[in-house]
């Protein structure tokens, strides 16, 4: 009887009976959900039972395990004789490409060799012969768990798909052995997965590398505990989060600290710079004095991120305006190659007015000026306040569009395909504006009679193809990447030399992200005339895809071949006739 049936018949039957159906059906009803949520406990009782060996059976087991240890160390007594392996030799002992062999050392290929042929003798048991294979090799060879796992990028980086799973069962093999930086990458593969499939961090290889990185970061590894306090933000723990990103500060800002860190602390990740998720926490929670406080930390350590980010505060709290504080510190994180903040500076050199021209000083006021600064009792020699004196300043619209390439092109060598979208338009602007050429509306023409406007020295329609086309390739490239590539590092050697950054590849790999920019480049080009379907200046590195793709609509025709008259209407040619006479 179903429930509706029940509650339909609730007024005529028994008040006894319906309770007694209505538990029954919960009963089920919790049953089959409780079946559905862990499968496991259904079959519980039909679980394999362990097979009891008997002692004889156990001495024989052991005694055939240390004939084979012994022949194995004999093999590899023999192998240190020998001459040394080559890639093909070391391609064939692991199983890999020659790509891949080229990288690993013979001790690696080795180990390789044995753990994979005593696991096969084994009846598979991977873990416990990686064991055996680590201890083997670090008796005969010197080889350590630091060795296995630099082999496991090699593997996932250069092999193909097989390998690939092997370098991820062996990150998983040294983090149950005792690696430090391995479990923390177990930790962090599971939180990125949770992300997407919750329940992968209460699964069992999650929780047993979770108790290891627990036991790691009370150790003061500063990797474990910025993993375990993103574990804690991850779950919702935003106080416990926030003390442990401050105990990470802490280690990393001690001249002296108590505990010695391994080799991993060098890298320059994430992991290595807490100052960037505290400061997001702090902000998230409207607390901008602290969030500006943990980026002083990374300014200290001259994080290009922190400076980036500080200068965007600074702009935010100075009410959308453009101080000295955010030109110094996204000045800084430009010329450490901050592809967003060289592409900010380049839209704001080429949007923002230059300072207005100052009469001609005569020498003895130039002079009277420079004894004042130096008996003035308060000397500012502050770099943010001083900054807009910098001989680097644009003082006049041309040296602003100058600065403003530049930096540009800087975000465009990093493959920050917007800074191309800005570059072809600032090639595109037929004219200069004293109060910002991006602002006004694309004139590839020369259609503007605006007072104020002066020729563009850098207007090159060439160089602006070679910025779109160059988009264009690049969202193609991409696309087809993705769709084709089956493993990670199959996708960042088809993205190339897009992947070469992975943080700027991170930007503008969504599909989304893709769209907009081909449509961004096709409108440019429509608007301009050109055809960038091909150019002969790609930069170096850029694949030549030839013919890409049939243009919907009729395009113009090209800047550089047609005569000026023959694109102007009749009443502009009178404007033309007097910028030629003056």
């Amino acid at each position: 009887m179903s429930l509706q049936s029940l509650l339909a018949t609730s007024t005529r039957a028994p008040r006894r009976t319906l309770a007694a159906e209505l538990f029954a059906f919960s009963s089920q009803k919790r049953a089959a959900s409780r079946g559905r949520m862990a499968p496991s406990l259904r079959y519980k009782d039909r679980r394999k039972q362990p097979v009891v060996l008997t002692h004889q059976e156990k001495v024989v087991m052991e005694t055939a395990r240390q004939k084979r240890d012994e022949f194995i160390a004999e093999q590899e007594q023999r192998n240190r004789k020998v001459t040394p392996l080559t890639a093909d030799e070391r391609a064939l002992y692991a199983e890999t490409t020659k790509e891949a062999a080229m990288l690993m050392t013979d001790n690696q290929a080795r180990f390789l060799l044995s753990w994979r042929v005593n696991t096969k003798r084994n009846n598979g048991d991977a873990a416990a012969e990686f064991k055996t294979a680590i201890k083997l090799m670090k008796d005969i060879h010197h080889m350590s768990l630091d060795d296995v796992y630099g082999l496991s990028f090699i593997l996932r980086n250069k092999g193909g798909a097989g390998c690939a799973r092997t370098g991820r069962d062996l990150v998983t093999l040294c983090s149950e052995s005792g690696h430090a930086e391995a479990t923390i990458q177990v930790v962090g593969s599971c939180l990125r997965q949770d992300a997407t499939k919750p329940g992968v961090l209460r699964t069992r290889t999650a929780m047993f590398a979770l108790e290891r990185l627990r036991d790691i970061s009370k150790a003061g590894n500063v990797r474990a505990i910025v993993m375990e306090a993103n574990v804690a933000r991850h779950n919702g723990l935003i106080e416990q989060a926030t003390a442990l990103y401050n105990r990470a500060l802490e280690i990393i800002m001690d001249p002296n600290p108590s505990t010695t860190q391994d080799k991993y602390s060098e890298l320059k990740d994430e992991l290595s710079s807490p100052w960037i998720e505290l400061a997001y926490l702090h902000v998230t929670r409207g607390e901008n004095v602290k969030a500006m406080k943990a980026y002083m930390c990374g300014l200290e350590k001259d994080d290009p991120v922190a400076y980036f980010n500080l200068a965007r505060l600074d702009f935010y709290m100075a009410g959308n305006q453009h101080t000295h504080d955010w030109l110094y510190n996204m000045t800084k994180a430009a010329a450490s190659g901050h592809y967003k903040a060289a592409h900010e500076l380049g839209e704001y050199y080429a949007n923002s007015p230059a300072e207005p021209p100052q009469p001609p000083k005569s020498f003895m006021e130039k002079l009277h000026g420079f004894a004042l600064y130096f008996n003035s009792p308060n000397i500012n020699l502050d770099p943010k306040t001083n900054i807009h004196h910098h001989d680097a300043f644009g003082k006049t619209p041309e040296m602003r569009i100058d600065l403003a390439c530049q930096w540009l092109k800087l975000a465009s060598l990093n493959h920050y395909l917007p800074a191309n979208i800005t570059l072809a338009q600032l090639y595109l602007q037929k004219f200069i504006y004293p109060k910002g050429t991006l602002l006004k509306p694309l004139d590839p023409f020369g259609h503007s009679t605006e007072p104020d406007e002066t020729p563009n020295h850098l207007f090159s329609p060439d160089l602006a193809q070679a910025a779109l086309t160059q988009v264009l390739t690049a969202c193609l490239q991409i696309s087809e990447a993705k769709s084709v590539s089956k493993t990670n590092a199959e996708y960042l050697l088809r993205a190339k030399p897009w992947s070469e950054h992975k943080e700027v590849l991170e930007v503008i790999e969504s599909t989304e992200s893709l769209q907009e920019l081909k449509e961004q480049a096709e409108m440019i080009a429509d608007a301009a005339g050109l055809d960038i379907k091909s150019t002969k200046l790609l930069p170096k590195g850029v694949p030549h895809l030839g013919f890409i793709r049939f243009h919907k609509g009729t395009r113009g025709q090209g800047l550089w071949e047609a005569d000026e008259k023959e694109w102007l209407v009749a009443d502009d040619e009178q404007q033309v006739e007097k910028r030629v006479q003056r």
